[in-house]
């Protein structure tokens, strides 16, 4: 994964062709959608990703200009022209004079100016690198609840059919007067409450395609394919390694590190910057040969120095103020997004083990329980030894029982991603 992502930051650098936008074709779509297809078209095709990609851009190639010494400025003057006859040829001061002038900044200021360009740079190249891992977090947690959604719909169904057939059942003792209507109007009340919460889960799959959809750049309303088993066999890691590496893998992190630094050379560029300025110039008068003139025509050379005096010490105190300010900004951000990174591995640690522990009692106890409950349930009422209430009620532990298996795996997945686009590594 870290290979992946970095190789993706050095293409984002390495020019304008590495952002070409991704052509869609519905045969694209594998027939399973599977997690690793995902994963694959949201590094091609994610907007946000290719934001990052775009800035990160941006701020390398502001690097070199920030480093560099403004362009030069070249002068002509046809000089000391008189009125009366606008020629060079009537007095010896006359002719065309050419500069030539360079600004040079006060020693260090380019520099330090290139080095919060080229800090900013790195900070904008870790954050593609951490737009990926959040991309592909955000996927995995979309997929995930669209296999919940899709698995809820099946199982809902499946729970219809049985309920159906227990509404027969209750009919077929009532008509034969073994039963009771109340048993029959209960079991149509059920079915018509599960006939409710299938619409609910048909839009339950409808939202989660929506936003997995946006998440890979897909047309509005495509209707996408099952997913694959939501099933995660995965260790959960201990916590303690990855609070502690993460100033090390994080890439927000040591973003947020570069931008303090980068701040801090902005800092130095505001002392700089109200230090004197040269401007060095160089000029030639090519001159006319005029009577009287006592060098017979000779060009004039000249030289000169102009400095900038930074009188308006206030000015200077102010951008230094304000330079400092916005350091003490980026410290305080770095501090943030430190607490922030190690509150969101803890709650995405703790949410892993909730998930991960019940995902496990489900599948070993409730899930089967329940259904051997139900099938126990169901030979019992055909005997009469229990009551229609007591069947309903079987049925019901393990329509729950389904959606909470369900509901567990999906969690798993969810919190797996949250935690590694929070630790910046891959964890399986």
């Amino acid at each position: 994964m870290k290979i992946l992502v970095s190789s993706f930051a050095l293409l984002v650098l390495a020019g304008p062709s590495a952002a070409a936008p991704v052509e869609f074709r519905p045969e694209q779509i594998p027939e399973v959608l599977s997690l690793a297809w995902c994963l694959e078209r949201a590094r091609a095709a994610n907007p946000a990703l290719e934001r990052a990609s775009a800035i990160s851009e941006a701020a390398a190639q502001r690097v070199v200009p920030a480093g560099a010494l403004d362009d030069p400025r070249l002068a002509y003057e046809a000089s000391n022209l008189p009125l009366g006859d606008l020629g060079f040829r009537r007095t010896p001061l006359s002719g065309h004079q050419f500069g030539f002038r360079q600004t040079v900044p006060f020693p260090g200021l380019l520099s330090n100016r290139r080095s919060a360009a080229q800090r900013n740079a790195e900070a904008s190249a870790l954050l593609v690198e951490d737009q990926a891992s959040a991309t592909d977090g955000a996927v995995e947690i979309a997929w995930s609840e669209l296999g919940f959604a899709q698995q809820a719909l099946e199982i809902t169904g499946r729970n219809i059919v049985l309920l159906r057939q227990l509404a027969a059942t209750a009919e077929s003792r009532y008509r034969v007067g073994i039963g009771l209507q109340q048993d029959v109007l209960r079991a149509q009340v059920e079915l018509t409450a599960l006939l409710q919460e299938r619409f609910r889960r048909q839009e339950a799959i409808e939202v989660a395609e929506a936003r997995l959809a946006e998440l890979l750049d897909l047309p509005a309303g495509i209707d996408l394919p099952h997913t694959g088993p939501l099933r995660l066999e995965a260790a959960i890691p201990r916590l303690e390694p990855l609070l502690a590496a993460l100033e090390e893998r994080s890439a927000r992190l040591k973003a947020a590190g570069k931008r303090v630094e980068a701040a801090a050379s902005r800092v130095r560029v505001a002392k700089l910057e109200g230090r004197p300025e040269f401007d060095l110039g160089i000029g030639y008068r090519a001159r006319e040969r005029v009577a009287g003139d006592p060098t017979g025509g000779d060009g004039f050379l000249s030289a000169g120095l102009t400095i900038r005096l930074p009188v308006n010490r206030s000015k200077w105190r102010a951008r230094l103020a304000e330079s400092e300010a916005l350091l003490r900004r980026a410290r305080a951000e770095l501090r943030a997004e430190r607490a922030g990174l190690a509150s969101r591995t803890l709650r995405a640690h703790a949410e892993l083990e909730r998930a991960s522990s019940e995902a496990t009692l489900l599948e070993t106890g409730l899930v089967p329980q329940a259904a051997q409950s139900l099938e126990s349930s169901r030979s019992a009422y055909e005997v009469g030894r229990i009551g229609f209430l007591g069947l309903l009620d079987s049925q019901v532990r393990l329509l729950e029982a389904e959606l909470r298996l369900a509901r567990a795996r999906a969690d798993k997945r969810a919190a797996f991603a949250s935690l590694e686009a929070a630790a910046g590594e891959r964890l399986r």
